[in-house]
């Protein structure tokens, strides 16, 4: 265990991984966006350190329900959501993605103007929400707080027209208002662990509110319909971030103790070459049939697992054999969708 242990340390300082990251994050990039023009983008923050704080920003590509790993950096807590670590994200990802690739950047609530215009001058596309109190102009309309157009929310996408985001610093863009119907869904949080809990509570109050998005994206370009659609898969970062941190369901990487974020980035790295292992075991699994021996008997219309969930469980077994001309039509299959991925789904 000790020699083990001592191994992963090693790794994890290697001099000559950390020059060569950016490489293997370039060929991953280039790999599933180079036929892809216009791919779809999804941009949060999570904590990869809960006692400690540490944080990472990651973007990923949203794939069959999924989000693939584009680019990811740990940051210490001091500079969790900073214009600076922004910037040097978003440097770093262009410098990352094919020529002549522009991305739809979409963004949660967290991100506001400064977020906007950095990404606005890459010369993307950027998608987000708006919470809290904001102000905003629609048209040659008075300012009125965000909150006031929430009554007129519907399930049907009502565009607002060409607007301006804050008062202080206004904002050019085109809104978009949306309240999807009710999915009936339930918290099932331990009655008493977890009753104290804030989480729930916040989770709980964005769901209810309405979704008031903004966008630099024309309006004959991309109708209310589809930027509804479009933001709709940013939860698609969430469960990737759960696949990467969950002991139960994932990588498990709640559990290290690194307290330096470059062997953070590193141990994000393994994690995104273990995804794509997954990924193309569960794509492997597919073809093969293999999925129906991991649900029930009476389902046979779908597939209930998610592809990379599908890829660890056939790992874990050894009557599952994996040939080489199998990972050869994976790769093929695996780039193949995250190129027809995107705006061509909406």
């Amino acid at each position: 265990m000790k020699h083990a242990i001592k191994r992963i340390d090693r790794l994890l300082g290697n001099r000559n991984l950390h020059r060569e990251k950016e490489s293997i994050y370039k060929w991953h990039a280039s790999f599933i966006t180079r036929a892809n023009p216009f791919p779809v983008v999804l941009v949060d923050w999570s904590d990869v350190r809960e006692q400690l704080r540490y944080m990472t920003l990651r973007a990923s590509v949203s794939v069959k329900g999924r989000a693939v790993t584009l680019y990811e950096q740990a940051f210490e807590y001091k500079n969790y959501n900073s214009p600076k670590s922004h910037q040097l994200f978003l440097d770093k990802l262009q410098s990352l993605l094919p020529q002549g690739c522009t991305p739809i950047i979409v963004s949660d609530a967290g991100f506001r103007n400064t977020w906007f215009r950095q990404v606005a001058n890459k010369g993307w596309f950027w998608l987000g929400r708006v919470r809290g109190e904001v102000s905003i102009k629609c048209g040659e309309g008075a300012w009125l707080w965000n909150k006031t157009f929430y009554p007129q929310a519907t399930d049907k996408p009502l565009f607002l027209g060409e607007s301006q985001l804050t008062r202080r610093s206004p904002l050019r863009c085109f809104a978009y208002l949306y309240k999807g119907q009710p999915k009936g869904r339930k918290a099932h949080r331990h009655s008493r662990t977890c009753q104290k809990h804030s989480a729930g509570k916040v989770f709980h109050k964005g769901a209810k509110e309405p979704w008031l998005l903004v966008t630099n994206i024309p309006n004959h370009v991309l109708n209310g319909v589809k930027i509804t659609r479009l933001y709709a898969k940013r939860m698609q970062i969430e469960e990737s971030f759960r696949d990467l941190k969950s002991p139960a369901y994932g990588l498990a990487l709640r559990h290290n103790r690194t307290r330096c974020t470059k062997r953070i980035d590193i141990l994000l790295l393994m994690a995104l070459m273990a995804e794509i292992i997954m990924w193309w075991n569960g794509l492997i699994a597919i073809q093969a049939k293999w999925h129906y021996d991991f649900q029930a008997n009476t389902i046979k219309h779908r597939r209930v697992l998610s592809i990379p969930r599908l890829g660890k469980e056939v790992r874990s077994h050894r009557r599952y054999r994996i040939k080489e001309s199998q990972y050869h039509w994976a790769m093929g299959e695996y780039q193949r969708l995250t190129h027809t991925c995107g705006v061509g789904e909406l």
